[in-house]
């Protein structure tokens, strides 16, 4: 459900889907996968097809402040690192790579060959007469001519900064355990007891900075909010190991550290049991995590600042009263600067209920705290293209300038305001197309580099590359290729690290751009006018090709109310027959989260979250991936179409979309259609069975919510405050639904299911409680409605994985029983 849950939900669904085999057990013989399906499904998996593509992707890494980069290029034969010149298009080898795989083995003492070098990153020295390499555990120096490496010496453990985790680290047995450092070394915080302690790194000597710390109460202390994919969360302490403090992080200059107080007293506990222990035992463990539901008040958080060489500190006087304290994305000062001299710290901070944003400068001497920015939008302040995108705001090491995102014209875009007075300077971009991402600020030059889409025509989806000055002039497209570009922190569906795409002076762009039907290429453009310098690399999809993959069609719908365009894609098997008639599956993220149908090459051989498409739709299915209203990367009011109906959620544009496409195309059989989805996507397929019981025969939920109101406060954003029979936001008894949630529990639509729906359901799921979707079962099995479930014991959010094999066959085998007989 969650955004950054989902992204990485996401990276197991593509990246871990199992081989599926011919089975006897399961609904009964006959409706089991067949030995030709699973060869035929394994051939098409995305683990299998994405590595048949070399050079998808290419990540420049400038060479000190010149416009010189290095990247790891694949060959026919393994792997090589080149060094191009920008300016120049020129390409050449790094170094000699005979010479160095000869080096390496020498020092590492094991043979290596000189296309499959043991490392995947290298960096130049000053002078670039030698590279540092890191293979295995340990770092070498290696001179390049002559070749020469030095002894390894062991890698140093990186001083922690460590916030709020999606699931706690590993158990470790480092002697920094439980510490954050400073960047100096000198010193190192550390909760304990419930207070926070500081130590002198040098002397190893600790003292304790607080003492009313108390139990639930505390600083430092973990919130114990939803933890996705880690129960138990105390697994570390059972296990003698401590974390460091809760979303603190220190100053650049060492000198202060922020660190929260944290007190959840008034949070009930969340029951979890774990019925099949993972340590081998035979009795049922219980575990308890502090998580408040909607309409129950959240941990209540302040934020301190304690001095490294005194002991001292105090309170930030940020507005408490007014800032959003129960998402997890706001339990930690996630948006934030530094000032150059560290005497301030700029911080981005969300509203209540989200209908607001705030940017605020804290005097680091006194706690005081000085509101810049303060901006209201209802129903919803958004600071992004998308709920899993970062916010798109910026500001300059001294805090003069404040680059800022708002949808208030309809539209995402960026403004200009005064860092020292608060005040609106100018609108810098505008016009009925969306800003994506800054990619760089030039702060000399006063020029914005950027992404956008809906600028160029076309698919609204695809991002491009534009550069724009402060006050909104010479606003210049530098990728004029039709396609999606993969730029900066892209993508957020595959998860990569961040690319610097603009070169050290600024003179030069380096990109990879492609569509679902087009192979990926990266090229060199200038950033004065957009002029190509060099195409650097073709993805070489020839070992694709051979496998007989087909990228999707794509396909443009009018929404249901008629004012949209929907942009659709259209998986067919490989052996498509015109003549056939297919089932329709809808493999889908219906949510307000994020965007789901694939937009360029490598995420279309992915598919849509819902389902591995190109391998699905090997079993005899047409698989069709829709973005529907309610969805973001779009205008608001698209985005916003959804708010306050998140039943509906964009799921009546999928009945209008496929509607649209069986009209078109005789081969698809609308009275055969299905819907899969996990996550929210889960929340999208149960109700798609609920609202369009006579559209949608056959559901998979894989690991979903069913009931709004009995989740953390997550519906909210898209819902709505919750709205109690007091008036109030706050529950005022156990068993009382919001007045405004009423359509999103679904107990009351349980009698209205007619097909056949299938969930999957993890005992300690904390992104979507296992409770939650219970309530709904034991609705349907008040209405006496016959469903599947499969609940998976002990299982997290990654409930799928549990016994993935048996989840993956289990699900298709469903699809191929309820929508093909006798096949």
């Amino acid at each position: 459900m969650k955004p950054h849950v989902f992204a990485r939900f996401l990276l197991l669904v593509l990246f871990a889907t199992p081989t599926v085999q011919s089975q006897t057990n399961g609904l009964s013989p006959q409706w089991t996968l067949t030995s030709a399906d699973s060869q035929r499904m394994e051939k098409m998996l995305a683990r299998n097809l994405l590595p048949k593509v070399k050079n998808a992707f290419i990540v420049p890494h400038w060479i000190g402040t010149s416009d010189e980069f290095w990247y790891r290029r694949q060959t026919s034969s393994g792997t090589e690192f080149v060094v191009v010149d920008a300016a120049a298009g020129s390409r050449r080898p790094a170094f000699d790579h005979q010479a160095m795989a000869a080096a390496v083995s020498k020092a590492t003492g094991t043979t290596v060959t000189s296309d499959h070098l043991p490392f995947e990153a290298i960096e130049f020295n000053q002078n670039r007469s030698s590279i540092g390499i890191v293979v295995g555990n340990r770092q070498y120096n290696c001179v390049l001519k002559p070749a020469a490496c030095s002894g390894g010496s062991p890698i140093p453990p990186d001083p922690l900064d460590v916030t709020i985790a999606t699931e706690p680290p590993p158990p470790v047995t480092d002697p920094s355990e439980g510490l954050l450092i400073s960047p100096d070394k000198q010193w190192a915080v550390l909760t304990k007891d419930n207070n926070l302690w500081m130590q002198d790194m040098h002397t190893g000597q600790q003292h304790q900075l607080t003492r009313d710390g108390q139990p639930n109460c505390g600083y430092g202390i973990y919130v114990g909010i939803w933890n996705t994919a880690s129960i138990p969360r105390d697994h570390m302490i059972e296990a003698g190991h401590h974390l460091p403090p809760m979303a603190s992080f220190w100053s650049p200059d060492s000198r202060t550290v922020i660190v929260p107080h944290v007190d959840q007293r008034n949070v009930a506990d969340y029951p979890f049991v774990e019925s099949v222990p993972t340590d081998g035992s035979f009795r049922p463990q219980l575990h308890l995590a502090r998580i408040p539901l909607a309409g129950e008040k959240p941990a209540l958080l302040e934020w301190y600042i304690f001095e490294a060489l005194s002991g001292k500190y105090r309170r930030i006087n940020f507005p408490y009263d007014k800032m959003l304290m129960s998402d997890s994305d706001s339990l930690e000062l996630r948006s934030r600067w530094w000032s150059s001299d560290a005497r301030h710290l700029y911080v981005l901070y969300r509203g209540l209920f989200k209908q607001s944003a705030f940017f605020f400068d804290v005097d680091v001497a006194t706690g005081n705290v000085r509101t810049v920015i303060d901006e209201q939008l209802l129903p919803r302040m958004d600071l992004a293209p998308s709920f899993v995108d970062d916010p798109v705001v910026w500001t300059g090491a001294n805090g003069k300038d404040i680059i800022w995102y708002s949808f208030r014209d309809g539209w995402g875009h960026l403004y200009l305001y005064d860092g020292q007075t608060g005040r609106l300077r100018n609108q810098i971009t505008r016009g009925e197309w969306l800003v994506h991402a800054i990619v760089k600020v030039d702060e000399p030059k006063r020029v914005i580099y950027f992404t956008a889409a809906g600028k160029e025509g076309g698919n609204p989806y695809y991002r491009y590359l534009y550069r724009v000055n402060f006050d909104g002039s010479d606003l210049r497209l530098l990728s004029p290729e039709p396609a999606d570009h993969l730029i900066g922190r892209i993508a957020p569906l595959n998860n990569p690290p961040k690319v610097e795409t603009i070169s050290p002076s600024g003179k030069y762009a380096v990109y990879n751009f492609s569509t679902p039907q087009q192979p990926p290429q990266a090229v060199i453009r200038s950033t004065a006018d957009g002029r190509l310098i060099a195409t650097v690399e073709k993805a070489d999809v020839t070992e694709l090709w051979a496998t007989g993959y087909k990228p999707p069609e794509e396909f443009v719908a009018r929404s249901a109310d008629g004012k949209y365009d929907l942009w659709c894609l259209i998986y067919k098997p490989t052996d498509f027959d015109p003549q056939k008639r297919y089932p329709v599956i809808d493999t889908e993220y219906a949510a307000t989260i994020t965007s789901a149908v694939p937009r360029n090459f490598m995420e279309a051989i992915r598919g849509a979250p819902g389902g591995t498409d190109p391998a699905l739709v090997e079993l005899g299915f047409v698989a069709v991936a829709i973005d529907g209203r309610g969805t973001p990367n779009r205008s608001h009011d698209f985005w916003l179409a959804s708010y306050g109906k998140m039943n509906i959620n964009g799921l009546d544009d999928h009945v209008a979309a496929i509607q649209q496409m069986g009209k078109r195309f005789p081969y698809m059989d609308l009275d055969r259609v299905g819907i899969m989805g996990q996550s929210f996507g889960g929340w999208s397929a149960i109700w798609a069975m609920l609202d369009f019981p006579d559209f949608f025969k056959v559901g998979v939920a894989g690991i979903p919510a069913a009931i709004g109101h009995s989740l953390y406060p997550i519906m909210e954003d898209y819902q709505g405050p919750p709205v109690y029979s007091d008036g109030s936001h706050w529950r005022p008894r156990p068993n009382e639904v919001p007045e405004n949630w009423k359509a999103i529990d679904g107990r009351a639509k349980a009698g209205d299911l007619k097909g056949h729906l299938l969930m999957f359901v993890g005992e300690d799921d904390e992104n979507d409680l296992s409770g939650s979707v219970l309530q709904f079962v034991d609705a349907l099995m008040a209405a006496d409605k016959n469903f599947d479930l499969i609940y998976m014991p002990s299982a997290n959010h990654a409930a799928r994985f549990s016994h993935p094999q048996y989840a993956i066959r289990r699900m298709y085998d469903y699809m191929v029983h309820y929508l093909q007989p006798g096949h």
